[in-house]
């Protein structure tokens, strides 16, 4: 797409949906134009979801390199998607096999997943996409918006857990999105660096228990939510410290926060 395109209003869009829908497309285009933090997109998302037969919502922004490579999620805006699937997404750095996540991070505007899937031959890519569809995100759409002056590529996936027509939510999709992509590079950090080996190393009860200290979380808070002893607790903070090669949580949460850990809760417990 175009900037003249991206910057046209959409007629066609507008003539065919319900008077209702309508009201609701302004209303979430509102508060994407209002956004003023993560927790204001996170919000917007929401809206969206509850108007619109799209029940796995999620969103970001992503460190491009020079040659155009991935280089670590910046932020990471989570409605919707399972919390384990966004996990062994970052754990396995599926970004580097998911085939429509490449081509939304390479060109700017609208995918259709049945689309990009039919084109994937590759058996990592079937896997993939099976592995997703166990997750309940069968088909969808995403949007692409890149920043090369800044070095950054925003995203938002809209998905659902069946199969749907999902050239007919197309158009509300990108419309929506451009105000979302927007809102993201106003509100995101820009200065984050590609995510680092030592945050991979992080097991999924090491980087739930790191998301709770970023929550502000003691270790006895951190005890009762998951069930186990503050001992166990207190374990497993240590291992982040010398995983993470720090000596305080909060040089533990900046560090993670730097490095692309995606604001995860309610992992699996398993180490």
């Amino acid at each position: 797409m175009d900037h003249g395109q991206k910057n046209s209003f959409p007629t066609l869009l507008f003539e065919v949906l319900p008077k209702k829908d309508c009201q609701n497309v302004l209303e979430i285009v509102h508060y994407a134009a209002h956004a003023e933090s993560i927790e204001d997109i996170k919000d917007v998302f929401s809206r969206f979801q509850n108007y619109f037969p799209l029940n796995r919502l999620l969103g970001g922004l992503t460190r491009i390199g020079p040659e155009g490579q991935f280089n670590g999620f910046s932020e990471i805006v989570n409605v919707s998607y399972p919390d384990e699937w966004l996990y062994l997404y970052w754990k396995n750095r599926y970004a580097e096999i998911d085939p429509v996540f490449k081509i939304a991070s390479r060109q700017p505007g609208t995918h259709i997943w049945s689309q990009v899937f039919e084109q994937a031959t590759s058996a990592q890519e079937r896997a993939f996409i099976e592995e997703a569809k166990q997750f309940g995100l069968v088909d969808g759409v995403t949007t692409g918006s890149l920043d090369p002056a800044c070095g950054l590529a925003s995203f938002c996936s809209f998905a659902s857990s069946t199969e749907i027509e999902a050239e007919t939510y197309a158009p509300l999709v990108e419309y929506i999105s451009n105000h979302i992509h927007l809102a993201l590079l106003r509100t995101g950090r820009k200065n984050a660096p590609p995510t680092d080996k030592c945050i991979n190393a992080l097991s999924p009860r090491e980087v739930t228990i790191l998301n709770w200290m970023r929550n502000g979380k003691t270790n006895w808070e951190i005890a009762k939510i998951l069930g186990v002893t503050e001992r166990t607790v207190r374990f497993h903070v240590e291992s982040i410290f010398a995983k993470l090669d720090v000596k305080s949580r909060s040089q533990a949460v900046a560090t993670a926060m730097d490095h692309g850990l995606p604001a995860l809760i309610g992992l699996p417990s398993a180490v």
